[in-house]
Order: C-alpha cells, then structure tokens, then sequence
C-alpha cells in the first residue's frame, strides 16, 4: 500500500503542476472571463452530469464482494448491467446538454453575451459525455485493488494533453482546441483501458442478464449525489449569477488551489477506499469502530496542518502566481478554509459509511441542500461571496460534521450518540486547542517578505514545520492517536 500511495502523489505532484501552469496561462493569454466562463461550465456539467445517478459508487460497492470470491459470473452480470445503463445516460446528458444550451445567458452575469459560447459549451458537453466510454473500467479495476494502474493510465494521458493544451493557450489563444483536446484525452484513456481489459479480464463477459440489485443502492445514492452536488457546486453558478463572470474566474482560481490540496489529501484516501472497503466486508463491527477511531484522528491532524497552512499561506500563492490584483479578503479566506477542513475531515467518514452500504439516508443530503441553498442565496444576495461561502459553511457543520456522523455511529458501527458526542468533543477541543497554540507560536516568529517562490516556500516550510510539532504535540494527549503511534512503533 505504501507504494500505491507513493506513485499516486508523484501522479497527483505532476499532473497538479501542470494545472497551476495552464491556469497562469489561461489568464495571461486568454483573460479571467474566459477562465470564468470554463469552471462555470464545468459546474453547470455536474448538475447535468446527475442522471449518473451515484451508478459509480453503487457498483464499485457491489463489485467487492464477488471479484474477492471469483464469483465472475455475478461480475460479468453486473458489469454489463453497468454498461448498458451508462450507454443510456451518456445519449440523456447530451440532450440535456442541448437543452441547457438556450438558457446558457441566464447563468452569466456579463456585459455582451458572445455567441461562440454556445460553442464552448457543445465542446464541453462532448467531452463530459466522452468520459462515459471507459467509466466501466474505472469502476472494475477500482474493485479488483488496480486502482494504482487506472491512476497511472489517467495521469500519463492528462501530462500529455495538459503539455499540449498550455501550447494550444501560448500559441493559439484558442478555447476551442483547449476543449477538443480535453476530448482527445478522454478518448486516449479509453482506448488504454480497454485494452488492459481485454487483455487480463477474459473471465469477464458479455451477457444480456441483468442485476436487480443495483436499482435500491442508485436510488439511495442518488439523494447523496444531489446533495454533494448543491453543496460543493453550486458556489461558482451562484457567484456568476448574484456577483460577476469575473469573480467567478478569481474564486476558481483559489478552488483550483482547494482542489489540488484535496487531490493530494485523497490520493490516500482513494488508495485506502477499496482496502477498507474489503476489510468492513470481513470484520465485526467493534473491530470496524475501533480502525475508525485510529485512522479519523489521524485525518483530523492532517486535515488541520492544510488548512491552517493554507489560511496563512494562500493569498502569498495567489499574488505569485496569477497577480496581486486578484487577492481576496482575509476574511474571505478564513471562510475559505473552514470549508478545506470540513471538505477534507469528511473523506474518511464517507469512506466507511459506504463501505458498510448505508446509502439509505436519504433525508441527510436533501437537508443539506435545502440549508445551502436556502442560506447561500440569502446570504449571497446581502454578502455578495461572503454570504455564499457562509452558507456553505452552514450547511457543512450541521450535517457533516453533526448530522451525519451520529447516523454513521448508530448504523455502522452501533454505537449512540454518547459515543458521538466523546469523540467528537474531544476532536472540538483538540481543534480549538491547536489554532490557538499555531497562532500564538507564529506571532513570535517573523515570516520572509515574499517577493518570490523561493520566499514563499521558506516560509511555507516554517509555518508546515511548526504547526505539525505543535499538532503533534497537542495530539499526544489522545489515546487514539497515541495507539496510532504504538502500532507504528510494533
């Protein structure tokens, strides 16, 4: 596993330079609407992209259990089950896509509304719709432990197209190429995969008999998909529609940041999914609680460490690498941040809810919906960004970090919500604990001007160094934590 993990941050560290390089790029030469404009469309994408209906969450879940038996024909049934339904989403995003096209002027808060972006936007459905060719891939090798090969087969294809695509920026100006290119990659990537299936999975076939068993799972996921949809996609449409198009192109720019941090903090996690998945299919539930408790305050640290080294870091990236004119406020950061650390604490709970197949909580994701929106428009309208992030904020402590959780602990690993309450009060007070040490400790320390990167990674090698001491210090009086150590120890 250590090695897993290792090739999947040198993919991530890679392929993560490159982004950052072509966003510089996309503003020096094509200008912060048009990068607007893109993560617009990309999150417009994943609201059509909702007739997936959760089919990829559903069916790695299912596929544990029978490729880890060698039960191929029950693999072989679901497979093609899954591939006959994404045929059938991939013809309805289309048409979906088309008849989002109309309505493209209504999302954008701009000046003069130019009609090639009806073009962007075809492009960019096409390209989405592409990705539904290898998918099914995707989700057996995931279940069969090969997620290190679907990883190395994606990052190689994305090096290659993100080289080309920065060339098509410098050297064209040209959006169009940039997305025809996206394509290219999709297609790339399809072709290598199916040729390692029908190379090392001949035991898998064809079959017109259908799974029944996936229908209750989508059904349930379905509300989950729509609820981490709302809340982790809706702030760029509501920003382009109550702020500006060029507000969206600077708060995507620090997204671009949020998700290069998650990207790196998921590479474990993504390695871990279908380990822990395996091992909750063979384990009691005590002995599941107590691999929770070991690995979540694990997560708790780093999650931490990256977002209070962002909160004092990010705003020096930002000036170094697209201008200080696109700087947002202090406070706007803190809102920010708030968000890192929930977003990343959350994987690890997420992980083991759905390796235990409790998907049917059906009323956490349309609760937070219904909070986000609600707040995030209200709020929107009166705070401008702010008030977005707020509501996202609102809507993330409410269920992810209280609701949900105290379902998890009652369904899959029956425990109640005193147990919640112990270990997730103390994780409060941990919290509290460490920004106020890192904030006092850093006060008496003077950080570099940065006036380059060399200065930027000084000081981000003192603020890393010295709030992972002070955690670790902190941590040491949890017992989770310090069993962590002892098994690391033995």
């Amino acid at each position: 596993m250590k090695k897993e993990i290792l090739l999947n941050f040198i993919f991530t560290i890679l392929t993560g330079i490159l982004f950052f390089l072509q966003n510089k790029f996309f503003v020096q030469y094509m200008g912060i609407e048009i990068l607007g404009i893109m993560n617009l469309f990309t999150q417009l994408l994943k609201y059509l992209n909702i007739v997936e209906l959760g089919l990829g969450d559903a069916s790695t879940f299912i596929l544990y259990k029978p490729l880890a038996e060698k039960k191929y024909r029950q693999a072989s049934i679901i497979l093609s089950t899954i591939k006959s339904i994404y045929n059938k989403i991939a013809i309805l995003l289309f048409v979906l896509g088309m008849l989002v096209t109309p309505l493209l002027p209504f999302f954008m808060k701009v000046k003069i509304f130019d009609k090639i972006i009806y073009i962007y936007w075809i492009l960019y459905v096409l390209n989405t719709v592409s990705t539904y060719l290898f998918i099914k891939y995707v989700i057996l090798f995931t279940a069969n432990q090969e997620f290190i090969y679907v990883r190395f087969i994606q990052s190689v294809s994305m090096f290659i197209y993100q080289i080309l695509q920065m060339f098509s920026i410098i050297k064209y100006h040209s959006f169009i190429l940039f997305i025809i290119l996206l394509i290219l990659d999709n297609l790339t990537q399809y072709i290598f995969l199916k040729r390692h299936f029908n190379k090392k999975y001949s035991f898998i076939f064809s079959t017109k008999e259908r799974y029944k068993g996936l229908n209750k799972n989508i059904k349930e996921l379905f509300w989950h998909k729509v609820g981490g949809l709302v809340v982790l996609n809706t702030d760029l449409i509501l920003v382009s529609k109550l702020v500006s198009i060029e507000i969206v192109g600077i708060y995507a720019s620090y997204q671009l940041i949020i998700q290069m941090i998650k990207t790196f903090f998921y590479t474990i996690i993504k390695v871990l999914r279908p380990k822990i998945g395996k091992y909750i299919a063979l384990s009691s539930k005590e002995n599941i609680y107590q691999l929770f408790k070991r690995i979540n305050i694990i997560f708790l640290l780093v999650s931490l460490l990256f977002s209070y080294c962002s909160y004092i870091l990010i705003n020096y990236f930002i000036s170094l690498w697209i201008g200080e004119e696109y700087i947002l406020s202090k406070f706007t950061i803190q809102l920010i941040c708030i968000n890192i650390f929930i977003l990343l604490f959350r994987g690890i709970l997420d992980i083991f809810k759905d390796g235990s197949g409790f998907f049917d909580d059906i009323q956490s994701p349309i609760l937070e919906s219904v909070i986000n929106l609600v707040f995030s428009i209200i709020l929107g309208i009166k705070y401008g960004l702010n008030g977005i992030i707020i509501g996202t904020i609102i809507s993330n402590i409410s269920i992810i970090l209280i609701y949900k959780p105290i379902l998890v602990f009652k369904r899959c690993f029956d425990k109640d919500i005193k147990d919640y309450i112990k270990i997730y009060g103390n994780y409060l007070i941990l919290i509290i604990i460490s920004i106020f040490s890192c904030n006092y400790i850093l006060y008496f320390i003077s950080l570099k001007e940065v006036i380059s990167w060399f200065d930027w990674i000084i000081n981000g090698v003192i603020v890393g160094s010295v709030s992972l001491i002070a955690l670790f210090i902190i941590f040491l009086t949890n017992k989770d934590f310090r069993d962590n150590l002892k098994y690391l120890k033995r």
